[in-house]
């Protein structure tokens, strides 16, 4: 068996951040061969990927890339057993990466994202990445959920990560002209995101529920009147003001803002886009949350 040098084993642990003796054993495994034994560590990231392949993975991080032109963006979960983990700078890393690599690509599928190359490492691919951390951290890690967006001539994309990483929510704003450069509609789009991730919004606006949903709760609303006596079109006047309120909760637009509850979202949109000339509208919205 070769001999180990310590500096050997520092230089392999600088490389990949697993422990020391992992490495050394990886390292006399490899004949003191530093590739072999870097693929040595990959594999039993892949092995332990394996065996801890059905451990509940509720914690993780929500992370975000967006373009400089803020016409592209990416929204990815990626999820692990602990919140330890989860808050690690090599979690951090990771799903930052995965996310400009799915914006990149415009691939959202988490197989196809895994085999995408490495945008840090020309020989590698997001999958050899992950079996790194996973042989580090010794934990099942996936790539759970992942969005894109792709924003028009006249749109743009923004994101909004809350603190802990554990909520995420990306927007696209679309205008009549072009508004990707202004500083304060992106920020708008900003706030947008700040919104959703607070409220949990079903849609944009009442067009977007589902009309099952819609219908549900306007039964629940009818039946609730039931035996009030109240006029046939007293009845339908409350039940239209119960399915109003509704919308308030679940729908993006008609949400009071949180930054200014006089205004709803709608009503801070058109603020913003009067005092700069344009017409604004939330095209979608994505929202990804971990363990949620």
């Amino acid at each position: 068996m070769a001999t180990i040098s310590m500096d050997l084993v520092k230089e392999l642990r600088e490389k990949t951040q697993v422990g020391m003796m992992d490495c050394k054993k990886a390292l006399e495994q490899a004949g003191g061969d530093m590739e072999k034994a870097i693929e040595i560590l990959r594999k039993k990231g892949t092995s332990v990927a394996a065996k801890r392949a059905d451990n509940e993975t509720n914690n993780g991080r929500v992370e975000s890339w967006v373009s400089s032109d803020y016409k592209t963006g990416a929204l990815v979960a990626v999820a692990c057993e602990t919140d330890f983990s989860a808050n690690t700078e090599d979690m951090f890393g990771f799903a930052s990466h995965v996310a400009q690599v799915a914006a990149q690509n415009d691939i959202v599928d988490a197989e196809m994202l895994l085999q995408q190359q490495s945008l840090k490492v020309s020989n590698l691919t997001i999958k050899d990445h992950l079996d790194e951390i996973i042989a580090k951290i010794a934990e099942s890690i996936k790539v759970s959920k992942a969005a894109v967006f792709k924003a028009s001539a006249n749109g743009l994309v923004n994101v909004y990560i809350h603190p802990g990483s554990s909520i995420g929510v990306m927007v696209e704003l679309e205008g009549d002209k072009a508004i990707a450069q202004n500083e304060e509609i992106r920020a708008a789009a900003r706030d947008v995101c700040m919104q959703a991730a607070v409220t949990k919004p079903l849609a944009v606006s009442p067009e977007g529920i589902d009309s099952a949903l819609i219908e549900k709760e306007r039964a629940i609303a009818t039946e609730q009147l039931q035996g009030s006596n109240k006029p046939a079109n007293i009845i339908e006047k409350i039940v239209e003001g119960k399915l109003n309120k509704f919308y308030e909760d679940v729908c993006l637009l008609n949400q009071l803002f949180i930054k200014n509850d006089k205004l709803t979202v709608a009503q801070f949109l058109k603020e913003v886009g009067t005092k700069h000339g344009v017409a604004l509208t939330v095209k979608r919205f994505v929202r990804f949350g971990i363990g949620r």
